[in-house]
């Protein structure tokens, strides 16, 4: 089943001769429960183009179709209307980062939970508690971000994704800060995640030994599929 694709997508910046094409007129389609990574070198458009499977901005010209419909007419599940673009963003499209993005000021119980207490919904459950104990984070859950390693920030992050049972994961490299260790066990936990939850997962690496590790590669250059 076509879970996410897209039609003719362009993402342009700037006028006339200082315009700048970061995406040119890309048609991809992702199956559901699909474990996709998008190969390009750095300024390939890869990271423009999540960031427009995500809403988290506008394409220039072309279409984001999420079940084969058009993300801008989807009532009450996407709009231009920032509400329902976070309503979007906390139900449907999990993100993790390259740079983690956890507020330092929180803990990671805290950090987990922000998806929930932003949508104003129960804090701690059975779901939470099982990804805690899955991540291996459980002993962990009153650490600040700086107490942490590198891999434990990203699997805090990981686990913050996944809190509110999202149906599609975007990974801009998310084991581009890590060690080579660290990053084998973030791919581990991706695989199981795919795989165990079913959940469709779309990756930004330029790691072709992570790539290989997906059921399948886009890759990406000067804006276009290659």
């Amino acid at each position: 089943m076509m879970l996410l694709s897209t039609e003719n997508l362009s993402k342009k910046y700037g006028r006339g001769e200082a315009q700048i094409v970061a995406l040119d007129r890309v048609s991809i389609s992702v199956e559901k429960g699909e474990f996709v990574s998008v190969m390009g070198a750095s300024g390939s458009g890869k990271s423009t183009l999540l960031n427009l499977l995500g809403g988290l901005d506008d394409p220039t010209e072309g279409r984001v179709l999420y079940y084969n419909t058009d993300l801008e007419q989807m009532e009450n599940i996407f709009d231009r209307n920032d509400e329902m673009l976070s309503e979007f963003r906390l139900r449907t499209a999990g993100f993790i980062f390259q740079s983690y993005n956890l507020v330092p000021e929180l803990t990671v119980r805290e950090n987990i939970l922000l998806p929930r207490a932003i949508a104003m919904e129960e804090q701690e459950d059975d779901r939470m508690a099982e990804i805690v104990e899955r991540l291996g984070l459980s002993d962990r859950l009153d650490y600040l971000p700086w107490q942490l390693s590198g891999g434990q920030q990203q699997r805090t992050a990981i686990a913050r994704a996944l809190v509110n049972q999202p149906e599609i994961l975007l990974c801009d490299e998310p084991t581009g800060n890590l060690d080579s260790r660290s990053g084998e066990k973030v791919m581990e936990l991706l695989k199981m995640l795919n795989s165990e939850y079913k959940i469709t997962i779309i990756m930004i690496t330029h790691d072709p030994l992570l790539a290989g590790q997906t059921t399948r590669t886009i890759r990406i250059s000067d804006g276009r599929i290659v």
